[in-house]
């Protein structure tokens, strides 16, 4: 059978992208192998439109968030499941200059509908109060990746790929045996070890999280350099750290201190039991911005990455974008597109494509 797409990793990224190859009835298989420290593995799956430590809306915020709470409720409502949720966020200010910032954007007018202040809320221990951010939620993100994984099973190769068994015929690719039009790499920081994509600049950033058993914690997100993700049961998703110089692929004492230290500074920690830690790595970019575009010689073959912790809030608009590009023969959004660092690439990459284009 020919296939319109195979897509690499199923991650966030790579699961939107699947969600939306299917309502555009294309047909398309996913290989994958599981893994239990990737990004999407351990996100918490918090998406908002505000960058909270500057207290401003981020790069394409609402647009992104508006986009992405459709989505969501849509195919919840679809297939009748349940994994997304709307929450409340409060930001804990740690300086009068902080509130300050928050107060004035409050009454401007590109941020009356998104946030407001908390003056009531006294209970922490610093006394420069909390923002309330309104527009928040919260994707399940496990929850997400199983109900995928149920529903598209049969679509599934469960196996690592490797590039070097990729041929080419007639305009399409051949990845063992069956044919494809279209390859898209959905593979975070593992597209570092694809010599078709290494060249780009994709910086593994370390995260950990703490899951923790507490009923002081209250029953909304707290953010406040650190933050508190209330769950079922009395317990909490507690971080994150972000750490691009520890490359070892285990949990730390000193992500655990450090998130613990944190939080200690706006309420009393002496209640919580610690249940679990987990870590993951984040494919992050050297101007904060997505890599999207189509390989530089490969024609049809493309990758979408570099999205960080923000892939269940980019995810959903940046791949109908994609998509829109790919179909409809339009150039990609200069913000994201892979071409901006063409100038990077190695004699390696171009041999290995080189190779690939004359099996």
């Amino acid at each position: 059978m020919e296939y319109d797409f195979l897509i690499v990793g199923q991650g966030i990224t790579g699961s939107v992208l699947a969600i939306e190859l299917e309502a555009r009835k294309k047909k398309f298989k996913i290989i994958n192998l599981n893994s239990d420290h990737t990004s999407s593995k351990v996100a918490a799956g918090i998406m908002h439109p505000l960058a909270l430590k500057r207290g401003s809306i981020a790069w394409r915020g609402k647009e992104f968030f508006e986009f992405s709470n459709q989505f969501y409720k849509s195919l919840e409502l679809k297939n009748n499941t349940n994994f997304y949720e709307n929450y409340t966020l409060r930001r804990v200010f740690s300086s009068f200059e902080e509130q300050n910032n928050w107060i004035g954007k409050s009454s401007d007018f590109n941020y009356k509908d998104l946030i407001d202040y908390d003056s009531k809320y006294v209970e922490f221990k610093n006394s420069f109060g909390t923002g309330l951010l309104k527009k928040a939620s919260k994707v399940k993100v496990n929850s997400f990746l199983d109900f995928f994984k149920n529903k598209y099973g049969q679509n599934f190769i469960n196996k690592k790929f490797n590039p070097e068994k990729l041929k080419i015929k007639n305009e399409l690719f051949y990845f063992e045996n069956n044919p494809y039009k279209k390859i898209v790499l959905c593979q975070g920081v593992n597209a570092m070890e694809n010599l078709l994509f290494n060249y780009l600049p994709i910086i593994p950033n370390k995260g950990e999280l703490l899951e923790v058993k507490s009923t002081h914690l209250p029953d909304y997100i707290l953010n406040a350099g650190v933050f508190s993700l209330p769950k079922k049961n009395n317990l909490f998703t507690i971080g994150s750290t972000y750490n691009h110089l520890d490359k070892e692929p285990q949990v730390t004492l000193k992500a655990r201190e450090e998130l613990i230290n944190k939080l200690s500074k706006i309420i009393d920690v002496k209640y919580l039991d610690l249940r679990n830690q987990k870590y993951g790595f984040r494919p992050t970019t050297l101007d904060r911005k997505p890599l999207i575009g189509e390989h530089p010689i490969v024609k049809n073959l493309y990758i979408i990455n570099g999205m960080g912790s923000k892939a269940v809030l980019m995810a959903p608009l940046l791949i109908n974008e994609f998509l829109d590009a790919i179909f409809n023969n339009k150039n990609f959004n200069s913000s994201v597109d892979i071409k901006r660092y063409v100038r990077k690439l190695k004699k390696e990459n171009l041999s290995f494509a080189n190779n690939i284009l004359r099996k």
